[in-house]
């Protein structure tokens, strides 16, 4: 490795790293259609030349909403269809940007040299309307349409004029993700509305992987969504192939209000994933305080252990959350539990480094000489860390706290 990095050095020596700029692109990025024309008078310049991620003249000027431009490097025989590094068309580049004048030029040019070949007639129409949504219903290199990007992006009408137009609303990228996935992911509220009840979108969609628009939302904090979607029909406790639910998604990313609206749709407070994990314990691993009382409130168990044997407790230690331990020793979550390796949560405090939880643990009262299957107490671990100042902390405390008669 080393000698390939030497090497490699070595054979950039007295290199430039000065990036070229191409005019053409440049004129297009700033809206210049003079500019542009001067470009390719230069025989070197070609009207698909593309930048370093392999975006052209066509594709800039699509996604700055430059029509004039747009229009005249079509007029000089750009390629509508190319595709740039990630397999993104002008087309798709526009509908993420909102820019419906262009997605409308463009769709009419994509067409266009059909019309010149093909005569008049119902065949005719039906071509034209082939290939006007061949264009729309191309996919990236994640199988992502155009419709999808511009429902990621919020752009309702741009996904409008794509539907109006003829673009499939059913199609799917590599990971199984529809339009509504996509519109739901980005909360766009009247979007998800408008596909479930003017296009049909079935709001109980679900990938090969069990993921659902639900999912989505929950995960995002689109509350709103979330209503919508149960109220179409979308089932609030569906759990994809991991287990996972709506209200995990939404506990682990700290959204209560959200949270609050599953639960009062009847979302479940204590299923489990495939590793045992609740949406307690989820929201503990990311330090979600607020979420955690609710769950515990609603009825959430802070005695779970996951199919390790760790407890919430030990996700707040791991993360370093030390007032939510507080929070949880307070709710019930035991000081003793331990790991099927006899780890306790003073132990994994111990491990992680972290001095506030140490000292919290110990004052309510957590076991000092307990040992794990290897033998090992807290203090033990603590040494293992080199850290002095937990471990002088863990010192002082296996002085004070006697040693139990089966230890």
């Amino acid at each position: 490795m080393t000698s390939n990095l030497l090497a490699a050095l070595k054979s950039n020596q007295g290199k430039s790293n000065t990036v070229s700029v191409n005019p053409l692109i440049e004129a297009a990025k700033a809206g210049q259609v003079d500019n542009c024309a001067r470009a390719l008078e230069e025989p070197k310049v070609k009207v698909d030349q593309k930048d370093s991620d392999g975006v052209s003249a066509l594709m800039h000027a699509a996604m700055g909403g430059f029509l004039n431009v747009v229009r005249f490097m079509v007029e000089k025989g750009a390629r509508i269809s190319a595709k740039d590094d990630a397999g993104e068309t002008a087309l798709m580049k526009a509908c993420k940007e909102g820019q419906t004048e262009v997605i409308q030029y463009l769709l009419e040019a994509q067409t266009a040299g059909k019309k010149k070949g093909t005569s008049l007639g119902g065949d005719a129409a039906k071509t034209l309307a082939t290939e006007k949504k061949r264009a729309m219903d191309a996919k990236d290199d994640e199988g992502v349409t155009a419709l999808m990007k511009a429902a990621e992006q919020g752009e309702g009408d741009v996904v409008k004029l794509l539907l109006d137009e003829g673009a499939s609303f059913d199609v799917k990228d590599d990971e199984g993700w529809n339009v509504l996935m996509w519109a739901s992911l980005a909360g766009d509220l009247e979007m998800c509305l408008m596909l479930i009840r003017q296009y049909g979108v079935s709001a109980e969609y679900a990938t090969e992987k069990g993921e659902t628009p639900l999912m989505k939302a929950a995960a995002n904090g689109h509350e709103e969504v979330c209503e919508l979607l149960i109220e179409e029909g979308a089932k609030v406790n569906h759990p994809d192939n991991e287990h996972q639910t709506a209200l995990m998604w939404a506990a682990a990313e700290g959204h209560l209000s959200t949270l609050k609206c599953l639960i009062a749709k009847e979302a479940k407070v204590d299923l489990i994933t495939k590793t045992g994990k609740t949406p307690l314990l989820l929201a503990s691993q990311f330090g979600r305080d607020e979420v955690c009382k609710y769950l515990i409130a609603k009825g959430a168990k802070p005695d779970h252990q996951d199919l390790d044997g760790k407890t919430p407790l030990f996700a707040a230690v791991m993360a370093g959350h030390p007032f939510l331990c507080e929070v949880l020793i307070e709710k019930g979550c035991p000081l003793e539990a331990h790991t099927k390796r006899g780890e306790t949560a003073l132990m994994w405090a111990a491990m992680e480094q972290q001095l506030q939880c140490v000292q919290i643990l110990i004052n309510a009262g957590a076991q000092i000489h307990t040992t794990d299957e290897n033998g090992q107490k807290a203090l033990d671990h603590a040494e293992g860390t080199l850290n002095s100042h937990i471990v002088e902390v863990l010192r002082e405390a296996s002085r004070a706290q006697p040693v139990p008669e089966d230890a």
